[in-house]
């Protein structure tokens, strides 16, 4: 039974049975790049032209083909509906994504066309809907938590909304769509896209601004009680995502022999998410938390839950912050568990990471007995200034040329965020002056605003726009 949820969520054939029929389609990101330069809208499943569509056999030969041939990228996006009817009534989410889809083409050296997109709204038929229709959509549903948790699909969050939306969140869907994203997919293939800065200009800058940091999955009941707290249209969509949310965790985590949470830069509050999680993980052999932050607390809570996982054979946490005490204790907890000594892990251990308070003013700096960032003035004393403290004295060059650092960044990141503010007043500006003028049909189409483009990248979209109406999306509806 492990082998075949392994296979559901990193094999080509549970794909190719939710493509083959057509319940779901996958959408060429070429058909987005160019509906996107004539500033169109997105049409529903229903009146996508077949030219956009993927043929479900070519794709899985594709994914299945080895050799010189690149295989088609898989992309699911996570978003949010912007208005009851239409998740993108004014192509805002459009513009965004077109340049993304192009970039990251480039950046993997192939086509837009052997790109291949999830996207619900095209991707799977919405309402109104014929009976066939409606069967088609339940059978989906079945399988819904399959594209954003499969191994070969990478995960977009476009979190990012007007001003006046429902966040993203606080969106039901959404928050299903990223729990599920994190269970078994690389940190490095999901990415959240509101995260980045408006002047991007490369692929690499997408991946050093939007790398979403992973946390351990929640248990089912724990996020069926945060869906509580999640905007819904439909009450019914709660229930549902709560029990796709359940298959998805008992298939990827608690039939999965090894879990892999290495190098995360997790701390105790992680740690002890994931020491909650080993009773459900019934299959769990190998758990590997090296090379992270955990220090004692942690490590006393992972040391409570061993005797609830008789499976557990191997557990890594060397490279952490366990003292040698904390170390000694756990060790007598894993074998009084009657596991192997081999497979209990410490080796080295570092110190703990402690919080460092940053000064970034002059005047905390002279409370401080510190210059204003002058490195010469370690360990000397200034007149007419506090005296130094002990550790202030203790402080190296290198340690002060690192809160340079910090304030030149600080002081970078207010400058950026006052000339977005900057732009978007000036966009709000010459909206109004279009619309006195009389609009172009893409400043109408973008709601009397003309997109903004990053002069770094031509064509790609500063994430900003004006107030449209939003709240949730549903099942093929608002959510």
């Amino acid at each position: 039974e492990a082998e075949a949820h392994r296979r559901y969520f990193t094999e080509p054939d549970a794909l190719e049975l939710a493509l083959v029929g057509e319940d779901v389609v996958l959408i060429k990101a070429s058909y987005f790049e160019q509906l996107a330069a004539r500033s169109g809208i997105l049409p529903r499943r229903q009146e996508l032209p077949p030219e956009a569509i993927w043929d479900a056999t070519v794709l899985i030969k594709g994914l299945q083909r080895s050799g010189d041939q690149p295989a088609p990228i898989m992309i699911a996006i996570s978003h949010c509906w912007l208005s009851k009817r239409h998740p993108d009534p004014e192509g805002f989410q459009l513009q965004s994504l077109a340049p993304l889809l192009k970039a990251f083409a480039n950046w993997n050296r192939i086509s837009t066309d052997n790109m291949a997109v999830f996207l619900d709204w095209c991707s799977l038929p919405q309402a109104p809907r014929q009976p066939h229709e409606t069967a088609a959509w339940n059978r989906a549903m079945q399988h819904v938590h399959l594209w954003y948790a499969h191994t070969s699909i990478s995960v977009w969050l476009l979190t990012q909304v007007p001003h006046g939306v429902t966040p993203y969140g606080d969106r039901g869907w959404p928050e299903f769509e990223k729990a599920v994203s994190g269970m078994v997919n690389p940190a490095d293939s999901v990415l959240d896209m509101g995260m980045l800065r408006p002047s991007w200009g490369s692929w690499g800058q997408v991946l050093q601004d939007c790398k979403a940091r992973p946390f351990p999955p929640m248990a089912p009941d724990a996020f069926a009680t945060e869906l509580l707290r999640k905007a819904f249209a439909e009450g019914a969509d709660r229930e549902l995502l709560a029990r796709r949310y359940g298959e998805a965790f008992r298939g990827a985590i608690g039939s999965a022999e090894t879990l892999k949470y290495a190098a995360l830069r997790w701390g105790d509050r992680e740690a002890i998410r994931v020491a909650k999680l080993l009773p459900l993980c019934e299959a769990c052999k190998e758990l590997e938390l090296q090379q992270n932050d955990i220090s004692n607390r942690g490590a006393k809570a992972i040391q409570m839950s061993l005797s609830q996982c008789p499976e557990l054979e191997r557990l890594a946490l060397w490279g952490n912050c366990i003292s040698p005490e904390n170390q000694e204790t756990l060790l007598q907890a894993w074998l009084q568990a009657g596991k192997p000594a081999v497979g209990l892990e410490l080796g080295d251990q570092r110190k703990p990471v402690h919080q460092v308070e940053i000064v970034t003013s002059s005047s905390g700096m002279a409370n401080a007995g510190l210059g204003p960032l002058s490195p010469k003035q370690v360990g000397s004393p200034r007149k007419n200034s506090m005296p130094i403290s002990p550790a202030a004295a203790r402080r190296s060059a290198d340690e002060l040329a690192a809160l340079q650092m910090a304030e030149l960044g600080a002081r970078q990141a207010a400058f950026e965020a006052r000339l977005h503010v900057a732009i978007n007043r000036i966009s709000s500006v010459l909206s109004e002056v279009g619309d006195a003028c009389g609009g172009t049909p893409q400043s109408a189409a973008m709601g009397g605003m003309t997109p903004l483009l990053s002069p770094a990248h031509p064509g790609a979209t500063v994430l900003g726009s004006p107030s449209v109406s939003g709240g949730t999306r549903l099942s093929g509806g608002w959510d």
